[in-house]
């Protein structure tokens, strides 16, 4: 008799059993003992609904042969409600593999995104997996190296003065503080009151909060080995050199990078003056299913910081999930994306208008005018304490 198999979401009861698989998956004999509970506690704790939130394979004993989570996650970006989703723990057990579990899986994610009205997906992974659902590499993300001769030359070794408590979970009262910086950003995830201890600690990722005379002036966020300053900010510019100083006292690394994105504007500033140096990364890979939307939302989050020059093109993109003919305008740094009737100037396939668009590299956008190119990247970005 065939083995009867179950295609859909996974079941709440199922919470603890699917974390077990996934642990199996990835981390079996995994040297630093990560598990998933730990990993991203803003996704696997029971309150979160793990199981509900995965597109699951399961026997007729209930038993996991595959899952993929599909991670639904707000933002606002330029001002405009974004509605995103992330893609995480794409698993198949390894008596499985090679039977098209992941390929129906995804099938069914990137489906019920587009039932759902999501604009534009997140996901981390292999380029040429992935491309074939649409994703696309995009985004843009800089990483400062500061050493401990930059620390002693530039900032002339200056002690932090500032006291350093490491974020406690019921210290409510810095996260409304930490949040109140964050939503400063033109590019931003949502973040839920009810679970933004959870959100700061995503990847084992450890949050400080930087105060004076009792007053909170700042945070950061060190990865799990203190490599990086992977999220941070203050109150006021003139503290970014504590911040740095703060962070070099409570690790014992020669080096640390501080991850900045294009559009925080101050701290590229700072540590362009201050640091050894810098490299230029891409971010997360991208599904767009509504072209018009999101080029207009991370086009007016640009004009917000960066002054563009005046222009217009016509473009007509065969998107994975539909055409679409745009007609995309900027002028005195106001921003126009409309739908668009007539014969368009260029001509696009879904994956060369989100490297066009959203990539760093130039070459699918390189028949543009001039005036149109200097728009462009537009600037991709998601923290990782908001990656899945």
């Amino acid at each position: 008799m065939a083995n009867k198999l179950y295609y859909g979401r996974g079941k709440d009861e199922d919470n603890k059993k699917l974390i077990a698989f996934l642990d199996e998956v990835f981390f079996t004999d995994d040297p630093e003992g990560r598990d998933f509970y730990n990993l991203l506690p803003k996704c696997y704790k029971d309150q979160y609904r793990p199981a509900y939130n995965n597109f699951v394979v399961q026997d007729e004993n209930g038993e996991f042969r595959s899952a993929i989570g599909s991670f639904y996650n707000d933002m606002t970006v330029g001002g405009e409600p974004i509605k995103a989703c992330c893609i995480g723990n794409v698993a198949v057990g390894k008596n499985y593999r090679s039977m098209g579990y992941m390929i129906e899986l995804m099938d069914m994610s990137v489906e019920d995104m587009g039932r759902n009205g999501v604009d534009v997906a997140y996901l981390g992974g292999q380029r040429q997996r992935y491309g074939y659902f649409g994703f696309e590499t995009s985004g843009t993300v800089y990483r400062f190296n500061f050493s401990r001769s930059a620390y002693r030359h530039a900032l002339k070794a200056m002690p932090c003065g500032l006291d350093v408590e490491e974020l406690r979970s019921d210290d409510s009262e810095s996260m409304a503080q930490i949040d109140k910086l964050y939503s400063r950003l033109p590019i931003r995830s949502n973040r839920k009151p009810e679970s933004y201890y959870d959100i700061l600690r995503s990847w084992r990722d450890r949050p400080y909060i930087l105060k004076k005379d009792g007053e909170f002036v700042g945070y950061f966020i060190f990865d799990f080995f203190k490599h990086n300053v992977c999220e941070f900010d203050v109150v006021d510019p003139k503290y970014f050199p504590n911040l740095v100083a703060a962070a070099l006292e409570n690790c014992e690394e020669y080096h640390i990078g501080f991850v900045v994105a294009p559009f925080e504007s101050e701290k590229m500033k700072f540590f362009t003056e201050n640091s050894d140096g810098f490299n230029i990364d891409g971010c997360e890979m991208i599904l767009v299913y509504n072209f018009e939307k999101v080029i207009r939302a991370y086009l007016k989050a640009k004009a917000s910081y960066a002054k563009l020059c005046d222009g217009a093109v016509t473009v007509l993109i065969h998107g994975k999930y539909g055409d679409e003919s745009l007609r995309i305008e900027v002028m005195n740094n106001e921003v126009k994306v409309e739908k668009f009737d007539g014969e368009a100037e260029y001509e696009l396939s879904h994956h060369e208008a989100t490297r066009a668009f959203f990539s760093n590299l130039p070459a699918d956008r390189e028949k543009f005018p001039a005036s149109v190119q200097q728009w462009l990247p537009l600037h991709v970005f998601l923290s990782s304490s908001d990656t899945m």
